[in-house]
């Protein structure tokens, strides 16, 4: 049964940013039928053990009614972090598992009143005799174009030949769902730290059947003495099967009186989330 809430606390939001060149110019609009102000929790859906469905809920923030098309799409990650579709980069590879053919969802549309939400379904069917392994497809919500959006394009003649357009921006957002069949397991190293005056960069390398997920944390350990002090993090960091390596760029931030420049040992973790025990899943170190 779904399920619809008046106002909650959720904590994601992603938006695909519209680029204009050339003799185009764009006017944003003062209405975007509050497409841009979806929210949706969780942010990760793992599916393992008998643990076969879950439940994402979509919550419209904004004060416009807004509608979101939800489908399944192959994502692959690349080394750096970023994602780019399967399908239009040479379709699937050697050891990339994918979920959406054993993942079933409801509804595939919904509309979302001004601080209205709701929950979609998700769940997993394996098929007898599925290989073992992890699984992974990416479920995307997608705001439907207003009713309005063909009378809210307006065109007029310029100056030497260029064109005004208003152009309604839309908003997407995806979220990983994850199935793991069988048992399965991990293990990570950190490795090529590399250090300036305001980053450490660093690779994440896995292997084993099973991705990694955690936050990264720097701590430094003054040359001095003194208690460790926290000088860096970043949360919610996967390696995604069959990716044997990530690339991170961490920011490092020391608090006030607190100088990478006077020397001591950086501590680098690669931690599981708190709520998911919090166990460290690699870890070195670094000398200044």
């Amino acid at each position: 049964m779904l399920t619809r809430y008046r106002p909650l606390a959720f904590l994601f939001y992603a938006a695909i940013a519209l680029l204009l060149s050339g003799g185009v110019r764009a006017e944003e609009p003062q209405d975007s039928g509050g497409s841009g102000n979806l929210l949706v929790a969780p942010t990760r859906v793992v599916l393992e053990g008998r643990a076969r469905s879950a439940e994402v809920i979509l919550h419209n923030q904004g004060d416009k009614e807004a509608t979101y098309r939800i489908t399944l799409i192959r994502l692959r990650m690349k080394d750096n972090g970023e994602y780019e579709e399967v399908e239009k980069h040479g379709g699937a590879k050697s050891g990339e598992l994918f979920a959406d053919d054993i993942l079933r969802y409801s509804p595939r549309q919904v509309t979302l009143k001004g601080g209205e939400s709701q929950t979609v379904k998700v769940m997993a069917r394996l098929p007898e005799g599925l290989t073992e392994g992890e699984y992974r497809s990416h479920l995307k919500f997608e705001a439907v174009p207003p009713a309005s959006f063909g009378e809210d394009v307006e065109a007029q003649t310029l100056q030497q030949g260029q064109i005004s357009i208003r152009l309604i921006p839309l908003f997407g957002v995806s979220i990983p769902v994850i199935v793991r069949h069988g048992p399965l397991t991990s293990k990570a190293s950190i490795a090529g730290l590399q250090r300036n005056d305001k980053n450490l960069s660093l690779e994440l390398h896995r292997t084993g059947t099973q991705s990694t997920f955690g936050d990264v944390i720097a701590t430094l350990n003054p040359a001095g003495g003194g208690s460790p002090v926290v000088v860096g993090e970043m949360r919610g960091i996967a390696v995604f099967t069959p990716n044997a390596m990530r690339r991170v760029t961490l920011a490092l931030t020391p608090p006030a009186g607190v100088q990478l420049s006077q020397g001591g040992t950086l501590t680098v973790t690669y931690r599981e989330r708190a709520e998911a025990g919090g166990k460290t899943i690699a870890e070195t170190a670094l000398k200044l």
